[in-house]
């Protein structure tokens, strides 16, 4: 068929797509046009040809094969994904852990460089509970709460 301003408008009649007003044109038009008459039946052949014909059928066997051949891929998807996700957790996991060690570096060299005042309590006075000199007022509150005397006002 030669370049036809009718073409798209055949191919829309014969699958039945145009109103009442577009048929009435194409079917004058294919009165006059012989090639657009030719290609209106030879696309009515095809299709009584195509209708004719036996549709092809899985067999059970072959349903079943293709069911169990999209199950695998699907699945393969689904390992792949937690695949993924686990890398990611064990890379989170990694990097959190470097930096929760690197912080603990920072805290413990910002740490002070001498002792609380209440080890050294405890550690001069720890073998002789009847020690009652204490130097510093922290020393005199564990004395006091050790040996269960008031030995904060005893020393004032």
């Amino acid at each position: 068929m030669a370049k036809c301003l009718y073409e798209q408008k055949i191919e829309a009649y014969h699958d039945g797509e145009l109103d009442a007003d577009g048929r009435a044109q194409v079917e004058s038009h294919l009165a006059q046009c012989a090639a657009c008459a030719a290609h209106l039946n030879q696309m009515q052949a095809m299709s009584q040809l195509l209708a004719s014909r036996e549709q092809p059928r899985l067999s059970q066997i072959s349903r079943y094969r293709l069911q169990r051949r999209v199950d695998a891929v699907m699945e393969q998807g689904l390992l792949r994904f937690a695949w993924m996700m686990s890398g990611i957790a064990a890379t989170v996991l990694l990097i959190g852990s470097a930096w929760l060690m690197r912080v603990d570096d920072t805290t413990q060299a910002a740490a002070p460089a001498e002792a609380p005042p209440w080890v050294s309590v405890s550690l001069s006075n720890s073998r002789d509970p009847v020690v009652r000199e204490a130097a510093t007022p922290a020393e005199q509150w564990y004395l006091a709460d050790a040996s269960g005397n008031d030995a904060i006002e005893a020393n004032q």
